[in-house]
């Protein structure tokens, strides 16, 4: 009996270690939406190529986790004898203390973030949708010829295109 209670510590340490370790991944995606977001609103577009980067590694780092996660949750469930589909909540409800109280917090804390990273996600997105609106206005704006003076002074329409400004009149 000792042997399989030990095995079934040994479990949620593990459980809670990856739980520890989705909570880092989740904070750092955080980060870099909310880094992406200050790049966003101080119009320095110059860096948004590189803050989606980072955010895209982050997201990498965070998937991966998941996976982690999933497996670690599988072999306590198997080594409790529940279903696979068990929930973390019902972990927690179901696991004797300080584990259930441990699972309990995780499951508070990941949910916080997982509402912040989707609060800032769609503030970025409209953010971005609102700057790509600008722009096609500003380029819809834009007339197909241009307004300037010929050699005699005289003010002319010129297409678009190039312009040869040392013609003679």
């Amino acid at each position: 009996m000792s042997a399989r209670v030990d095995e079934t510590a040994d479990c949620y340490a593990a459980v809670a270690a990856v739980l520890w370790t989705e909570r880092e991944a989740l904070e750092l995606v955080l980060f870099k939406l909310v880094e992406e977001q200050l790049v966003l609103t101080s119009g320095s577009t110059r860096w948004l190529n590189r803050t989606d980067a980072e955010l895209r590694i982050a997201l990498d780092r965070l998937r991966g986790n998941e996976v982690a996660r999933a497996a670690e949750v599988e072999a306590l469930a198997l080594a409790l004898g529940v279903p696979l589909e068990t929930t973390l909540a019902e972990l927690a409800d179901a696991a004797p203390e300080p584990w259930g109280m441990v699972l309990a917090e995780h499951r508070a804390a990941l949910r916080g973030l997982v509402f912040e990273v989707d609060a800032v996600a769609a503030e970025n997105r409209r953010l971005l949708e609102t700057g790509a609106k600008t722009i096609r206005e500003t380029l819809d704006n834009l007339s197909l010829s241009t307004s300037t003076y010929d050699a005699t002074g005289a003010a002319v329409e010129w297409a678009r295109g190039p312009f040869l400004f040392d013609t003679q009149a």
